[in-house]
């Protein structure tokens, strides 16, 4: 589901420093037309051989995922050939290789049950140095016997599943972008229509640390419709240490998600030191009491 963004959380978001990193000069910060430039490529490798052979003809959606991002932070989008100059270009380099296992089925077979991806992300604008970001994902699928869905073929692999793991491509683009421009432009990814995009932004802004995108998370904490993006705005609400998202956190431990509550609880636990576990009725008590007193 799409959601609308509330105009009071972009205009109350800050620019702040990514990770202790300066920020660039004011012509990066002033680029508004951003050429994207995809460089990806796959492979796998036959039972009992060494050499990597290339998926031909295999691509993932990686542009459109930056081109969507690009544009949700409010930036016009150019591609190599494309006629005009751009004030930014945004690299993304990303290798891929199926990976293999010999299963019985009851038959000897080997499937590409997983998936690795690694590379960078480079963000280039004139004037200032570049803004970089690696990444790293891999997954393993779970063989099943019955249903082995197509994994003899190594582009069945589970590369999609890959790109969304938390840490990987998005969260690169995520960072060299607010690196760039602020934490407002990766702001608005957190009403994306992915999820996956959606939950790497929140858990990146936990990295961050800057209490100014609070209230975005408590919208995702207690609105968005999927399970992974709550949790990790419940943990980065946690880490940022703004106590603002106590009554949130308490209200989410309802949640119907086991990983929602759990990281509720971590998280009301880091910012209280109160050791209450996912007990709702008794954070609720703590918290009006608290508030009586601080009233009275």
């Amino acid at each position: 589901m799409t959601r609308q963004r509330p105009l009071g959380c972009l205009a109350a978001a800050a620019i702040v420093l990514v990770l202790g990193m300066p920020r660039l000069p004011a012509a990066a910060a002033a680029a508004e037309v951003v050429e994207v430039v995809i460089d990806q490529t796959y492979q796998f490798r036959k039972p009992s051989q060494v050499t990597y052979l290339e998926i031909e003809g295999f691509e993932l959606p990686i542009l459109e995922l930056v081109e969507d991002m690009l544009l949700a932070a409010g930036k016009d989008v150019l591609y190599p050939g494309d006629p005009g100059e751009p004030d930014a270009v945004i690299v993304v380099s990303i290798r891929g290789r199926a990976l293999g296992s010999t299963y019985l089925e009851p038959v000897k077979a080997y499937l590409y049950t997983g998936a690795q991806l690694d590379g960078d992300v480079k963000l280039e604008t004139a004037g200032a140095p570049v803004a970089k970001a690696n990444f790293v994902s891999e997954i393993q699928r779970q063989f099943r016997l019955s249903i082995n869905l197509g994994y003899e073929n190594p582009e069945n692999a589970p590369f999609g599943q890959a790109l969304e793991l938390a840490g990987g491509l998005v969260d690169a683009v995520a960072r060299v972008m607010a690196q760039t421009w602020g934490t407002e432009a990766v702001l608005p990814s957190l009403y994306e229509d992915e999820a996956s995009i959606r939950a790497s932004v929140a858990k990146l802004l936990g990295d961050i640390g800057d209490s100014a995108v609070t209230p975005d998370l408590i919208e995702v904490l207690l609105y968005d419709d999927a399970a992974r993006p709550r949790w990790e705005a419940a943990w980065s609400l946690g880490r940022i240490g703004d106590e603002q998202a106590i009554p949130a956190l308490i209200d989410a431990l309802t949640d119907t998600s086991e990983d929602v509550r759990w990281f509720s609880s971590w998280s009301l636990r880091t910012l209280t030191g109160e050791e209450f576990g996912p007990d709702h009725d008794t954070w609720s008590a703590w918290w009006a009491e608290r508030q009586g007193a601080v009233e009275g």
